[in-house]
């Protein structure tokens, strides 16, 4: 589950024998990939704590009923990926910009009595992994831009020797993580990756973090709406595939700001590849053409060293909730080795 500032997002995975993560759909759905096995329920509950665990135990638990039904013995994790500050010991949300009433919660705790509400279930206690069909496991809650960042890494990894990736998240606002050969490092406090709040502007406009004129009020998906003069940036998205010059205008106007923002993180992290993700990725080309100019002509020594390259993520906008999956079985003992976009496989753990 991935939960951010404007949607919630949710799919079921399964792990096979060989430690391959797998898309599988539930009874009803209509295949076995990835993109298939998505749900996706907009919000606008950002703010109301209660309501945002409760719509997310709404959708865990057709997830879980689904699963149970389908593999009644088969052990279940739950992942939940958060727009948040997450205390990487507890889980519990620290702070949140875009998350205002998961400020400074319990997260694992509430969702898991939440989810226990609606089903009648009792919680296993403090236990990550649920090995019977009569209770549900405390959900594994971690930072959105480390689990996508964690997916990604596994699904693509680098074949030209040590990997360090620098993954970017656009969407609500801007998400991030470094991965080093295929780690995700979260910093001293597990908070590293706040490249969105990284100050571009000072005397820009004021950012709910706290701060002025960060790099996400230039650069998200509020920020592509707006200098469109739309209302709605996934309007804005589809427009400007569609080939409408206003939009494309302002997607080229937020990459450039988006490669300036590039060239910062390179100029102190030396990353060997970007990895662009989240709903405003979607504009592909039109967003990285001018990023990739604007951060070879900001990179200090740019033409004398190694320009890192500049793609978007492999996994688009699903790289969260599947990242969350993914660490949620890690944290309880089953290693992934592999990542699969491809059909599920019933041969399941």
């Amino acid at each position: 589950m991935d939960v951010g500032g404007g949607a919630v997002k949710a799919g079921t995975v399964v792990l096979t024998a060989d430690g391959t993560l797998t898309g599988t759909v539930l009874p009803g759905g209509g295949g076995s990939a990835m993109e298939a096995a998505e749900t996706r329920i907009e919000h606008q509950v950002e703010s109301d704590g209660d309501a945002l665990s409760a719509l997310c135990a709404a959708v865990a638990r057709d997830q879980y009923i689904g699963l149970r039904s389908r593999w009644p013995g088969l052990p279940v994790v739950w992942g939940v990926s958060a727009a948040a500050w997450i205390d990487p010991h507890s889980g519990r949300s620290v702070f949140s910009p875009h998350l205002g009433g998961w400020r400074d919660r319990a997260l694992p705790q509430d969702l898991s009595r939440a989810l226990s509400g609606l089903t009648g279930l009792p919680v296993t206690p403090e236990e990550p992994i649920g090995h019977t069909p009569g209770a549900i496991p405390v959900p594994s809650v971690v930072n959105d831009a480390d689990a996508a960042a964690w997916a990604e890494a596994r699904l693509a990894p680098s074949t030209d020797g040590p990997d360090r990736m620098v993954f970017v998240a656009i969407g609500t606002g801007i998400g991030g993580a470094l991965v080093r050969d295929g780690a995700v490092d979260i910093g001293e406090h597990g908070m590293a990756g706040e490249f969105g709040h990284m100050t571009m502007d000072p005397s820009g406009p004021p950012c709910p973090c706290g701060n002025t004129g960060c790099w996400e009020l230039l650069v998200s998906a509020d920020a592509l709406a707006a200098r469109a003069g739309r209302t709605s940036a996934r309007a804005t998205i589809d427009d400007a595939l569609d080939g409408d010059p206003a939009c494309r205008d302002a997607v080229a106007g937020t990459g450039r700001w988006l490669g300036r923002g590039l060239a910062t993180l390179a100029a102190v992290l030396d990353p060997g590849r970007f990895v662009i993700g989240g709903g405003v990725a979607a504009t592909g080309e039109l967003l990285l053409a001018p990023a990739r100019e604007e951060l070879a002509r900001h990179l200090p020594g740019g033409r004398r060293r190694p320009l890192p390259s500049v793609s978007v993520a492999t996994l688009g906008n699903r790289s969260g909730w599947v990242g969350a999956a993914g660490v949620a079985l890690e944290r309880a003992g089953w290693p992934v080795r592999a990542l699969s976009t491809g059909p599920g496989s019933s041969s399941a753990r």
